[in-house]
């Protein structure tokens, strides 16, 4: 099969979730209720030098809670995911592409925290009945935030209404391209604090997906080998 840039299928037509599709998301949901392959699959995409969890959260000043939302949906005789890429705005995390979410807010759990930050970033509202599970959790030692990452879908393609504050592009990212190996790519990026590394990436739609939404992705991948 020829692919684009962003792993879409060259020709391909327009469909929802039928059958067959289901049949995946039912596979992938119980693979979620067992053991994950956790931290050892997260490292397949980490940066060089980047220290394991306990070492990271030990050495940490302070640690801040968060959570984002994988959103399956179907297209073209696959099923996709919905990333984004944050505007270029200075910070820490500015100009990458990441999974929709965010900081809880008081008295939120980390369920509600991806749910409702997935709906105020890329404007589309997840029915919380379709939530597969969650992937293992993972620290990011540059914003110490602890993240915990879980997944949905929805049996129709999104509408999408960005905020344009937070999102700078949609990128939509099929499982076929996560799967295939030409994805995986390795070069130098660039940190927030001008210094340059060299890191593993997964290529998509054009941009470097790196760092902790490359490590994520990474225990997905694993996950979804087993169940494709």
């Amino acid at each position: 099969m020829d692919y684009r840039r962003n792993g879409f299928p060259t020709e391909a037509k327009q469909v929802t979730s039928g059958p067959e599709m289901m049949e995946f998301i039912e596979r992938l949901r119980e693979q979620l209720a067992r053991n994950l392959p956790g931290e050892d699959a997260q490292f397949r995409m980490a940066p060089m030098a980047r220290p394991r969890m306990r070492e990271a959260l030990e050495a940490a000043p302070e640690v801040h809670q968060s959570a984002v939302l994988l959103y399956f949906f179907p297209k073209r005789d696959d099923w996709f995911m919905v990333l984004m890429k944050r505007p270029d705005y200075g910070g820490t995390h500015g100009g990458q592409v990441s999974i929709p979410g965010g900081r809880l807010e008081a008295g939120e759990n980390h369920l509600h925290a991806a749910l409702r930050e997935f709906e105020e970033e890329v404007g589309v509202s997840v029915d919380s009945r379709n939530l597969l599970g969650r992937l293992s959790d993972l620290f990011i030692p540059p914003s110490n935030y602890l993240v915990q990452t879980f997944i949905a879908y929805s049996p129709e393609p999104p509408s999408y209404k960005p905020d344009p504050v937070e999102v700078e592009e949609i990128i939509e990212l099929s499982v076929t391209w996560l799967l295939n190996e030409a994805a995986v790519k390795r070069g130098k990026v660039r940190l927030s604090s001008g210094v340059i590394i060299e890191s593993p990436y997964f290529e998509v739609a054009g941009h470097m997906v790196w760092g902790a939404t490359a490590m994520i992705l990474s225990e997905l991948k694993h996950i979804l080998q087993t169940v494709r």
